[in-house]
Parts: structure tokens; sequence; C-alpha cells
């Protein structure tokens, strides 16, 4: 009994470090002045400009397979959209407080 829990930690420890992080971490950024943030522990800054108008965001965020939705903390606004990475770029719909919706094409500028 005791070597076969022993077994089960060294596979839970061999899997869980073996685990490979998510491609959305980093900071995606456009010629245009918008810039986002991911981080390992869900949250997320994010710069966006609008009309000649630039907003900051911060919050915290959560995927379901290609669902992402973020969650501001600096101000009430939720925005749930579809995201895609291909190769270094990253696709996503951004709406602004306002309700203007905008589609972002990132590029990744760090890891």
């Amino acid at each position: 009994m005791k070597t076969t829990a022993f077994f089960i930690v060294l596979f839970l420890l061999f899997f869980f470090s073996c685990a490979e992080p998510s491609p959305l971490y980093g900071t995606w950024a456009d010629n245009r002045g918008n810039m986002f943030s991911f981080f390992s522990d869900n949250t997320f800054n994010a710069r966006t400009t609008s009309g000649g108008v630039t907003m900051n965001y911060e919050g915290n965020y959560s995927i379901l397979l290609n669902a992402m939705t973020l969650d501001c903390t600096n101000i009430e606004l939720r925005v749930v959209t579809e995201w895609d990475i291909r190769g270094n770029l990253l696709y996503i719909d951004w709406s602004d407080e306002d309700g203007e919706s905008f589609s972002l094409t990132l590029y990744k500028v760090s890891n």
C-alpha cells in the first residue's frame, strides 16, 4: 500500500512539473497603442486606445476553451470574448465601458 501511494505521488509530481505554461502568458501589443499583459495568477493589465482616448484596465481573467472572461477591478467592466493564438499573434475582441467593441490583433512582445 505504501509503495502504491509513493508511486502515485511520484507520478503526480512528475506530471505537474512537466506542465507547460499557457501561451497566453506575457505581454501582447500592437502599433496603435493597445497592450495586454497576462500573468500566471490569472490577473491582467491592459491599455487600450480608441478614438484618441487611452484607458488603463486591470483585473482577473478566466479561460474556458476558446472563451475568455476579463473582469476589471479598477472599473465596473466585464468583457467576454473568444481568443485565438496563431504563432505570435493573439486575436481578441474588446468592449470598452461605452459598449464599443473592436477587434484586436496583438503581437507577442515579451514572455
